[in-house]
């Protein structure tokens, strides 16, 4: 149940969270979102051409997975916070106590990142 528990919150961050927040940008760079803050951010970007714009979508992926990193060290580090799940009808009240960092369980070829993620990112 420990690793269900841990891979329950990684899948929801990485399909709801990451997924969502790259997809999102993506669409905001290609032109398929509208709206005034996506108008606003392609005409900044076209000032610089083409290869700016290639430079922000590779580091979209980066940006996100550096948020999520810091918000799940975030969780750790602050005691009056609890991180409660339940997975198969059991609750788990301390999410960080099963990992020996839930920042790092974003990374490596186990990590949420590799397993989760539709998105792209890289190998590590």
């Amino acid at each position: 149940m420990f690793e269900n528990a841990l891979d329950r919150v990684g899948e929801l961050l990485m399909s709801r969270v990451r997924d969502k927040a790259i997809g999102d940008w993506d669409r905001i760079l290609d032109g398929r979102m509208k709206g005034i803050t996506a108008d606003r951010v392609r005409a900044e970007l076209a000032a610089y051409g083409p290869d700016c714009v290639s430079t922000v979508q590779q580091m979209i992926p980066k940006i996100v997975d550096t948020t999520l990193h810091y918000l799940l060290w975030m969780l750790e580090q602050e005691r009056d916070l609890n991180l409660s799940v339940q997975v198969e009808g059991k609750w788990v009240t301390n999410l960080p106590d099963l990992s020996d960092g839930l920042s790092g369980e974003l990374y490596g070829k186990r990590g949420w990142i590799a397993r989760f993620s539709k998105e792209r990112h890289e190998e590590g």
